[in-house]
């Protein structure tokens, strides 16, 4: 038997609490109805969350999908312990955009402006890949077509849109930082991935505009570990990709991967 208010309990921040609310229900109608359920689009943070619950819950199985490989932004499927993987491409939709004789280059902010500026939640997003002068998109189904008839405008920019079957290759492109840090505390990693004071990464930390892992952290004296991500609000993000020694003076030397 789940005893929900014990699993929900742990959780403190109150966004988190729905989720593992609406993960348990879904859990628990699946197994009682011999079915399958799928969750919105969830960030690597609520991911974690997911399969912490569901790890735990019995005669049910569940996988994460993105329509897009190596995705960061998943799908949650939840399905019968004895049913077979639901299908992925029932829920979630790519769609390619494609634009022209502009000499603008388009972001990931541009596009998420656009659409949620026409009314799109952002949990029904995946990812966003971009390339010269196109981008993938992937999308819950129930959204698809509505986007398709009604953003014909990427900022200033037209577009043209279409759905497209196959799943698109995640290009990652990165930056690799080789250097030394005083310590590992969260306000010197930040100086360091982003080539910035540490009186700039502690206004900043200050500020609510840095997360690691995908939560808020207000302490710069904050411990970072090997493979934390940290996201900086308006400069991206950045992965503590290794930790190798200590120098002869004592500083710490780490790779960081910046993304670019």
């Amino acid at each position: 038997m789940i005893i929900k208010s014990k699993i929900i309990e742990k959780y403190k921040d109150y966004d988190d609490r729905i989720l593992a609310n609406n993960i348990i229900e879904s859990a628990v109608y699946c197994s009682e109805n011999y079915t399958s359920k799928h969750t919105a689009f969830l960030d690597p943070r609520q991911i974690n969350i997911a399969e912490e619950i569901l790890s735990k819950l019995p005669d049910i199985k569940y996988t994460f999908e993105g329509g897009i490989e190596a995705s960061e932004r998943k799908v949650c499927f939840i399905f019968h312990e004895a049913l077979d993987i639901p299908d992925v491409n029932e829920a979630i939709n790519i769609i390619k955009f494609s634009w022209y004789h502009s000499s603008k280059k388009l972001s990931h902010r541009d596009f998420l402006g656009s659409l949620i500026g026409n009314g799109i939640k952002r949990e029904i997003i995946g990812d966003i890949i971009l390339e010269e002068a196109n981008a993938f998109l992937a999308c819950k189904s129930e959204i698809a077509n509505f986007i398709l008839l009604n953003v014909p405008r990427i900022g200033n920019v037209a577009v043209k849109s279409e759905l497209v079957e196959v799943s698109i290759e995640k290009l990652e492109k990165v930056k690799m930082i080789n250097s030394t840090v005083s310590s590992l505390r969260l306000d010197c990693i930040i100086s360091c991935g982003y080539s910035i004071s540490r009186a700039k990464a502690l206004e900043y930390i200050k500020g609510s505009k840095v997360k690691v892992n995908w939560e808020e952290i207000s302490s710069a004296a904050k411990e970072t570990k090997q493979g934390d991500t940290i996201s900086l609000r308006g400069k991206g993000r950045i992965v503590l990709e290794e930790i190798a020694g200590s120098t002869k003076k004592d500083r710490v030397k780490v790779t960081i991967k910046k993304y670019i």
